[in-house]
């Protein structure tokens, strides 16, 4: 799995409107995060449509979080952006492969993808975007919540 340049902005973009607290508009996002107003606007309007940011129109218009930083996770901004998170294409019911069918939990390889891919999930599960932009909390002590 590769998280794409899309989800990574998707994070800083949230953690951006959570240090800000205020509501921000495209282009002061855009600047902000070292992006093209026209990605920005992209972004943003997946994340609003998940319910992660909150727009608003006119004069004084923009974006704000839609809910508290403490219920948004890294998970949940990456599957916004990229779709549901899989390690191994081999995870997608859409793949096909010679174990396809009832055959695919059989496969030895598929197991061991999905066991390491839960681990994975669960892991960008308990990282918060409060945890992310809180100057006390460190890289350790975000890694030792796992």
């Amino acid at each position: 799995m590769r998280i794409t340049q899309e989800a990574d902005y998707a994070i800083r973009i949230v953690c951006l409107l959570a240090e800000s607290g205020e509501t921000l508009d495209a282009g002061t996002i855009a600047e902000k995060c070292c992006i093209t107003p026209r990605f920005a606007l992209k972004i943003l309007r997946k994340l609003v449509l998940g319910g992660a940011v909150c727009s608003f129109k006119g004069a004084n218009g923009g974006y704000r979080l839609g809910r508290d930083a403490s219920e948004i996770t890294m998970k949940e901004a990456i599957e916004l952006i990229d779709g549901e998170i899989a390690i191994s294409r081999c995870l997608s019911e859409e793949h096909v492969c010679s174990k396809s069918g009832e055959n695919k939990g059989a496969c030895f390889v598929h197991r061991v993808f999905n066991v390491i891919n839960r681990d994975v999930v669960r892991k960008l599960e308990k990282v918060t975007v409060a945890s992310l932009v809180d100057p006390d909390v460190s890289v350790e002590d975000i890694v030792k919540n796992f």
